[in-house]
């Protein structure tokens, strides 16, 4: 995710803040056509790019900063999601995720959100997908939206009709073309058709989109209501 920020940024411009905690997202600040953004991405080099307790806390943080301060957010997503289990729960990964996604939908300033790869379950909520009406939502040739990856959700939604075929081969066959069906459902060209997403964009014309973007909601007045910051206890 670090070349990816390199890549859309001005050069030399990218502060990131809090780098030894919560390593799973990354936030810091950066110049985009000389203007000032607040960047939240998910790191997938850091178990997948999950979203842990202090990753929540952290982006939930930055963006109340961010939004005090009056600095338009850029979030970069690829994410499989919040991480489930008894010892994330034990962490208040509950409590914190929900201040994450409070923050990105109580957010004033501009927001414009790239799904750059995954984008599954709630994670997609906290990293200001179209739920939340962020300026614009536009993704990346290998973007997904879905609930699950679909392995996972081939894994639960067909589990027992895998199970009910004896033979190895017709099995790995019929779970291959459930796997492509999911996909195809979960395509941003899909997504797109059906005015989920604004645009899809290629790699090569990122940083261009990003600019125009910025540049045109910088002066655009919205009616909005009062800013509102949460605490991190």
């Amino acid at each position: 995710m670090m070349d990816v920020i390199e890549r859309v940024v001005d050069a030399d411009s990218f502060f990131e803040l809090r780098p030894g905690f919560g390593k799973e997202i990354v936030t810091g600040y950066a110049h985009i056509d000389g203007r000032p953004v607040g960047i939240v991405a998910n790191q997938p080099r850091q178990r997948a790019g999950a979203i842990f307790p202090d990753a929540a806390e952290k982006a939930a943080e930055f963006i109340w900063k961010s939004d005090a301060f009056n600095i338009p957010l850029l979030y970069l997503c690829d994410t499989p999601g919040f991480m489930a289990g008894s010892s994330v729960e034990k962490e208040g990964i509950l409590e914190k995720g929900k201040k994450f996604i409070y923050a990105t939908s109580s957010a004033t300033v501009p927001k414009q959100s790239v799904i750059v790869r995954k984008a599954y379950g709630a994670g997609v909520y906290a990293m200001s997908g179209p739920a939340y009406d962020p300026e614009s939502t536009i993704a990346l040739p290998s973007g997904e939206i879905a609930i699950m990856g679909p392995e996972a959700a081939i894994n639960a939604v067909y589990a027992n009709k895998l199970a009910d075929i004896d033979d190895p081969e017709e099995r790995a066959e019929v779970e291959q073309e459930l796997r492509q069906e999911y996909r195809e459902d979960i395509d941003v060209h899909r997504m797109a058709s059906e005015v989920v997403i604004d645009e899809i964009v290629p790699p090569s014309t990122l940083r261009e989109e990003l600019e125009r973007r910025f540049e045109f909601y910088e002066t655009v007045e919205k009616d909005l209501p009062d800013k509102k910051h949460g605490t991190i206890l």
